[in-house]
């Protein structure tokens, strides 16, 4: 806009220097005066051109008397391509822009010589008053000056833009680090703190802005989180303690059931035991009476005598065999604890059997054994794994009623984990919607005089205590088969 205006006011200058030698028609005073203007540096160019296009003055004196087109760039934006002329042009339209032959730009500014009344009048002047123009002054002046300050400005301006925005990087970049990345870092240590369970950590912030008010909830929510974990780690104390007087009591329960069991089995066996007791009992008392009448005979020879030796081995054994036949209720009776030790499972098994054996024969019950030989030493409660067969034996017994077959066999897995008891009966099975019941405490489909759903819950118990397990398989009217497993090499069992 700036060289626009100069242009501007150079042409008017040049008409108003060239006015005079115009009107008085010297050629030669109005080139030198054009030719003298011209040597300014910025003016690159001076022309006149009449109203037909010709150069009647130019500061290069090669174009003069030259006619141009009408659609010349210094002639269009006055004749319009439909013939019609453009007296007063805008200031904008008169400038044109276009570039040298070696290339630097150049500008190009046409002011209109009107046909004033100086002129039409004139003597040496043949132009009638109907002239409104002229011609044409065409002033070129050189962008060299403007596009080198332009360049220069323009890397002024670039330079300066690069140092304001890197002395604003730089600004911003430090009140971030002190106003931001540093209260963060604080608090990135600070959760760093809280996750290894330190909750006294708290931040120290004096600042009343975002990461003032964050840091102060970051500590009241570290003095709750340490409020909370006092409350809780209090609680967990009272409910340990709780839970470890309600385990005792629970244990003690436990404990108080089983011997329970242990009595509703033995009265279970007690009718049996007296069948079992009633024989020997009888052979000691008949043979007593025998040796008594050989006694009362005044002489009696080396035969009798061997009779005698005969009868009393007899008595001796019978006696031997009650005796068995009450420790074993009395051992089974006994209300003693866990006590884990090394026993043959073979020989536990056989001495539960020998409880019941009486009782399978009063109720007319085929035993079928197959004691595996090759079952190591275990570790167990010898008491109670009996107590747990009892029950189950007991419960066969009771569902096959009379005529029956109970199947006992024993033996170790193939991965030699484990050894497993297998006992199956031929009973009335138990029905399907209430086989996932049978270990629950409490749980029968006795009626109350023949038991109270201890028995199994018992055996369940016990197994799970020695860490084994115990599942059943069964199909009414046809049997059940309960499965013990017992882990052979384990020999921390629970303790009570």
């Amino acid at each position: 806009m700036m060289i626009t205006e100069f242009a501007n006011r150079a042409s008017n200058m040049i008409l108003v220097s060239t006015r005079k030698s115009m009107l008085s028609n010297h050629k030669e005073e109005t080139y030198e005066v054009i030719s003298n203007l011209a040597k300014e540096r910025a003016i690159e160019r001076i022309r006149v051109y009449n109203k037909q296009g010709t150069i009647v003055v130019s500061s290069d004196t090669n174009e003069l008397n030259k006619t141009v087109d009408m659609q010349n760039e210094s002639c269009y934006m006055c004749h319009t391509s439909r013939g019609e002329t453009i007296l007063e042009p805008t200031t904008s339209e008169r400038k044109r822009l276009f570039n040298a032959l070696d290339g630097h730009r150049l500008m190009g500014f046409v002011t209109t010589i009107k046909n004033e009344m100086s002129c039409y009048t004139s003597d040496c002047h043949a132009h009638s008053a109907e002239d409104k123009v002229l011609g044409t002054l065409d002033v070129i002046m050189s962008l060299n000056t403007t596009d080198a300050m332009l360049e220069k400005e323009r890397w002024s301006m670039i330079s300066n833009s690069i140092g304001i925005t890197f002395v604003l990087a730089l600004t911003v970049g430090i009140f971030i680090w002190y106003f931001v990345h540093i209260p963060v870092k604080k608090l990135i240590r600070g959760m760093a703190a809280i996750s290894s369970g330190n909750l006294n950590y708290q931040l120290k912030s004096k600042s009343k802005d975002e990461i003032g008010i964050l840091a102060n909830s970051f500590n009241k929510m570290t003095s709750d989180l340490k409020d909370a974990k006092d409350e809780i780690t209090n609680w967990s104390n009272e409910l340990e303690k709780r839970v470890t007087e309600k385990t005792t009591q629970l244990k003690k329960t436990q404990d108080s059931v089983m011997q329970i069991e242990k009595m509703a089995s033995i009265g279970t066996l007690s009718a049996t035991v007296a069948h079992e007791l009633n024989n020997p009992l009888a052979g000691i008392l008949t043979y007593s009476k025998l040796i008594q009448k050989k006694l009362l005979k005044d002489n009696f020879g080396s035969a009798e005598l061997d009779n005698i030796i005969k009868y009393l081995k007899m008595i001796e054994s019978e006696s031997d065999r009650c005796g068995n036949i009450i420790k074993n209720l009395l051992l089974f009776s006994k209300k003693h604890s866990l006590e884990i030790k090394q026993c043959q499972l073979n020989t536990t098994v056989e001495q539960s059997i020998s409880l019941i054996k009486h009782h399978l024969h009063l109720n007319n019950i085929d035993l079928i054994t197959d004691l595996k030989s090759e079952i190591p030493i275990m570790y167990f409660d010898e008491n109670q794994i009996k107590q747990a067969l009892l029950a189950i034996f007991l419960n066969a017994i009771e569902a096959m009623d009379r005529d029956g077959k109970l199947s006992v066999v024993t033996g170790v897995d193939e991965r030699n984990e484990f050894a497993y008891i297998i006992i199956s009966d031929t009973g009335r099975g138990i029905p399907g919607d209430i086989a996932g019941k049978i270990f629950e405490p409490f749980f029968t489909t006795k009626d109350a005089i023949k038991g109270v759903g201890l028995g199994l819950s018992t055996a369940y118990g016990i197994i799970k205590k020695h860490k084994g397990d115990i599942s059943v398989k069964s199909e009414l009217n046809v049997g059940s088969i309960f499965t013990i497993k017992l882990p052979l090499k384990n020999k921390s069992v629970e303790h009570e």
